[in-house]
């Protein structure tokens, strides 16, 4: 299933949803001034509220939709968004489609699990190899733009140093102590 929702500036609305994304187009290509382009490779779908009339209904499967130029702003599109979601009243023995938000990140479900996993087993390697070598360790910035992060300081010392971030590429890394090490003897060698 697929929401359109409808996007200009501060306004966000959730309009409908259609079993198919075909479907949906379908009832789009009846506004006044929608449009279907391809920018770099993707495809981006909009209406120009200047088309609208003051007031206009849209029949689909029976159903009653009004639209009205009024509803946005004239010297802007608004942009067409397709949100897929699963349809939970359907069997389905999988994985449901779309992503999960990890922290500053965004994940497809299929590979949530996995990466969250792989996360937390660099991050017990890094805080080991770490605290192996008399360093104290934290984990901050959870929530921030960039994602959560690893803190480190010398037992008994007042400043913390920075690490890495818990990102996607940290998640890829297959030799943890060595990517330690090299940051661990940069900041050394910078002193």
């Amino acid at each position: 299933m697929v929401i359109l929702e409808l996007y200009q500036g501060d306004y966000q609305k959730d309009l409908v949803v259609f079993d198919s994304l075909e479907e949906g187009r379908a009832f789009v290509a009846q506004i006044p001034g929608y449009t279907l382009e391809t920018e770099d490779g993707f495809e981006v779908e909009y209406v120009n509220p200047k088309h609208l009339p003051d007031y206009m209904e849209i029949v689909f499967n029976g159903n009653i939709i009004p639209l009205s130029r009024f509803s946005f702003e004239p010297e802007e599109n608004v942009d067409i968004i397709w949100k897929e979601i699963s349809n939970l009243s359907v069997k389905n023995d999988k994985v449901v489609e779309g992503a999960t938000k990890v922290d500053a990140y965004v994940v497809n479900n299929d590979e949530v699990k996995a990466y969250i996993e792989a996360r937390e087993i660099n991050f017990r390697k890094a805080k080991a190899f770490l605290e192996s070598k008399g360093y104290e360790v934290d984990r901050s910035y959870f929530g921030s733009e960039d994602g959560e992060a690893i803190l480190y300081r010398k037992k008994g010392v007042k400043d913390w140093h920075f690490l890495c971030h818990l990102d996607p590429l940290f998640v890829e890394i297959e030799d943890v102590e060595g990517f330690v090490e090299n940051i661990e003897e940069s900041e050394e060698a910078s002193k």
